[in-house]
């Protein structure tokens, strides 16, 4: 029997006896809480953060005021475009890594026949109670319901806009295999996924699926969900090594010398998924990598050190996050492509790509571009 038929079975059986759940889970901590105190990123239980500290010539209380007062100022004037991902696109088996675009950070990746669904968020990136402020700029593409069940789901880290509760517990009892930095196992086993269909993995350590190889490397950034749990659980971005091809996936990050390191041991990479916030210009902006998040100009850094072909920007658009405008960053990263020679591909959320077929490059965001005059960009398409 696999392991994924298994876990099924296992998670049936547990559901019949409440006993056998609540004896896994506590075993699942034990292990757990040993392997933190002897994981090198843990200290005293709580991971140990490296976020820089750069100085800002905009206060906090004006980024705030920004952010909750003049959100309406960032955001588009209508609901971005996106392309309905049709479902009988996944009946065929790609010849290369095939790539989704849910929006945000969401990406659906078929890799030497295996599906794998990196931090699916389908709805809003908050909790419940301020939902309004975080909601969604681009519908999501497809429900979760109409997407074919994934082989495994790969989390980065456990903040909301990465990790929703409510994609968790409708895949908890489907036969998915849950990867993710350790001690986010915690989550996923309060929302009901069987213990035994979780690997948490450690920074440098691997799971393999059949031919697919995913590893846990570092990043540069923060945890927690509830102001009380900070830094409570590891975050971590993703190696994936197939036959058919190489794919790194950043996560949420401060730039750092990790992507160097990670470029050295697994590069070069086909291509590489890194978030994109705006670059501060001329003083004003606050600089997004004191939250664990990347500049442009960063993004662009980064993907120099990974060694990789081609660059997927992500993290932009679909929610704001940030106080700069929701098409800031695209604009920023562009110019700063020019600069460095770098292969962009941009699919508006919900398009499909293959890596050995011709990559959209289409400018999608130019016909709601409300905010060009704003920015005070000089890229012209």
């Amino acid at each position: 029997m696999s392991k994924l038929t298994n876990s099924v079975v296992i998670n049936l059986v547990e559901k019949m006896n409440p006993f056998r759940r609540s004896t896994a889970v506590f075993n699942s901590e034990r292990v757990r809480q040993q392997r933190i105190a002897q994981s090198p990123q843990f200290q005293n239980g709580k991971v140990v953060s490296h976020l820089p500290k750069v100085a800002s010539n905009e206060s906090m209380s004006s980024v705030m005021k920004t952010f909750f007062f003049e959100r309406s100022l960032l955001k588009p004037n209508t609901p971005l475009p996106y392309q309905p991902v049709d479902p009988d696109l996944f009946d065929t088996i790609p010849t290369s890594p095939r790539v989704t675009w849910l929006g945000h950070s969401s990406l659906y990746i078929e890799i030497d026949g295996k599906k794998l669904l990196l931090d699916p968020v389908f709805d809003y990136a908050s909790p419940w109670f301020a939902k309004r402020l975080f909601s969604r700029n681009v519908s999501a593409p497809i429900e979760r319901e109409s997407l074919p069940t994934p082989d495994a789901i790969v989390i980065s880290h456990d903040h909301y806009d990465h990790l929703e509760e409510a994609t968790i517990r409708y895949y908890a009892d489907k036969a998915v295999t849950f990867i993710v930095p350790l001690a986010v196992g915690r989550h996923l086993e309060k929302w009901g996924v069987a213990p035994e269909k979780i690997e948490e993995l450690d920074w440098w350590q691997s799971v393999v699926i059949d031919s697919v190889e995913l590893t846990a490397t570092p990043a540069n950034h923060n945890s927690g969900r509830t102001g009380f749990d900070s830094n409570a659980t590891l975050w971590a971005s993703w190696v994936i090594k197939g036959m058919s091809g190489s794919l790194f996936y950043s996560g949420d990050t401060a730039y750092d010398n990790h992507f160097k390191q990670i470029g050295e041991r697994f590069g070069p990479f086909d291509i590489a998924f890194i978030e994109v916030a705006a670059n501060v210009k001329q003083g004003k902006g606050f600089p997004v990598e004191n939250w664990g998040h990347m500049q442009a100009r960063h993004t662009a850094r980064a993907y120099q050190d990974l060694q990789a072909k081609v660059l997927m920007p992500v993290h932009w658009s679909t929610y704001e996050l940030f106080a700069h405008y929701w098409d800031e960053p695209i604009y920023d990263l562009l110019e700063e492509a020019k600069i460095i020679d770098a292969k962009l591909v941009t699919p508006m959320v919900g398009e499909s790509f293959e890596l050995n077929s011709e990559l959209n490059t289409k400018h999608w965001w130019l016909n709601f571009d409300v905010n060009l005059e704003k920015t005070n960009l000089s890229y012209q398409g």
